[in-house]
């Protein structure tokens, strides 16, 4: 009877630690798939949005060159100095909006205790959208490659949140969501557009100042 005890209880101990390995090697390929799709989506988001942005520089330039009236589309310093006020103000005005449309900072302006992951989505979406209409008139002072970086900025923006908030339960807490949107900054500095647009729109501000 003590041999089949002993049987059985190294039996019993064989498939504990079976199962332990197994769950293990579980959560190492849950961990490992999450890494990847967050650096795999912050590789996409980088490249669509660069890639988005180089194409409308190269299309104006083309269309400069085949087409010289073309050029006076783009949006130069005005000789009338109330105009260019209003074009300093609209980069001026653009700039705070892409900041104010950065993903931390807009995590930061809600309260992320009292909410779920689908409300918290609702809310961030709608903010984007409503600043973004809010300064909508400021595109008739800066260049349309200003105004179409800006653009494409508020659609990366809300893709990255649906797409986050699809990888976990809406019913999840708000804070699960903003945790991964802290996940997929860290992993790829480079994930958002708005460190782009803010450099080209100083770039343009820069230029009008200088004439």
């Amino acid at each position: 009877m003590l041999q089949i005890y002993e049987i059985t209880t190294d039996w019993a101990n064989g498939l504990q630690h079976l199962h332990l390995r197994t769950m293990d090697a579980i959560y190492y390929y849950l961990f490992g798939a999450t890494a990847v799709l967050f650096i795999g989506l912050g590789w996409y988001l980088r490249v669509k949005g660069r890639k988005e942005l180089q194409q409308q520089a190269e299309l104006e330039a083309r269309q400069m060159q085949s087409n010289p009236a073309v050029q006076n589309t783009v949006r130069k310093p005005s000789a009338n100095p109330e105009m260019l006020r209003l074009q300093l103000q609209a980069y001026e005005r653009l700039i705070i909006l892409t900041e104010r449309m950065g993903l931390q900072n807009l995590l930061s302006r809600f309260d992320v205790n009292n909410t779920n992951a689908a409300q918290m989505q609702q809310q961030l979406i709608q903010t984007i959208r409503s600043e973004f209409e809010y300064n909508v008139s400021q595109q008739l002072y800066v260049s349309a490659k200003a105004w179409d970086a800006v653009s494409n900025l508020k659609e990366q923006n809300i893709f990255i949140i649906n797409q986050l908030s699809a990888m976990i339960s809406p019913d999840a807490p708000a804070l699960e969501l903003g945790k991964k949107v802290a996940e997929l900054l860290a992993a790829d500095e480079n994930a958002s557009l708005q460190p782009v647009v803010s450099a080209l729109l100083r770039k343009e501000a820069k230029e009008l100042i200088q004439g």
